[in-house]
């Protein structure tokens, strides 16, 4: 008779509560967009505290033996653009340089951190095989890119400084919201570097920005 009832009980909580939202990690790749956008998206950060104005102009060779991480060759690359965009121009011999410059990586990848607020699904006593479902009052998963870069420059014939940027620590973040089990909102600096490229709203039940504005252009 009690397990009928708890039985019972088990069912009319299941169909009170709100419908769940579940996450899960899906990639047709080694690893998803979302994880290389945080650990890109950081090391732009990092390398735009870097001041290359010194350097404006000059032969560069860039040193590469002291950085060791992942996604070495976007670091690279995004370091060739910004010494460009300062008119240096790019030699493979340290003896063809003006400045030598190096760069290494202190910390690069990414971590993540949930909090919840609820109940946690309980299983009935045995040997019933019912579980009560787990109740989410509000819950927040949020993952985040670090890349702690020091870049550092030297007059090749003299050795004397012309860089010495320190360290320079940036990070960017990806935030999945829900409430009462109603879930799909994205904040953080990742939704928002897409929403700016792409029109796109990480958001359950959100008007992509393109189609609103299409809407609320008047007819012709």
């Amino acid at each position: 008779m009690l397990a009928d009832r708890t039985f019972r009980f088990s069912l009319l909580l299941s169909a009170l509560l709100p419908l769940g939202c579940a996450t899960m990690k899906e990639s047709d790749t080694s690893r998803t967009g979302i994880e290389q956008l945080l650990i890109s998206s950081a090391a732009d950060r990092a390398l735009d505290k870097v001041d290359f104005r010194p350097v404006a102009h000059a032969k560069v060779f860039v040193e590469t033996k002291f950085l060791d991480c992942v996604d070495k060759n976007y670091i690279l690359v995004a370091l060739h653009q910004r010494l460009l965009q300062n008119h240096c121009t790019l030699v493979e011999k340290a003896e063809e340089s003006d400045v030598v410059l190096q760069i290494a990586s202190g910390g690069v990848g990414t971590d993540r951190n949930e909090l919840f607020l609820g109940v946690p699904e309980i299983p009935l006593a045995p040997p019933s095989p019912i579980m009560i479902p787990k109740l989410t009052v509000f819950s927040r998963t949020k993952a985040m890119g670090t890349a702690k870069l020091t870049v550092i420059a030297y007059d090749a014939k003299s050795k004397q400084p012309v860089i010495n940027s320190g360290a320079a620590i940036a990070r960017s973040d990806h935030k999945n919201w829900n409430v009462l089990g109603v879930g799909g909102t994205y904040t953080g600096s990742v939704p928002a570097e897409l929403a700016a490229a792409t029109g796109e709203i990480e958001s359950i039940g959100a008007i992509p920005q393109s189609l609103a504005a299409r809407s609320a252009a008047p007819p012709r």
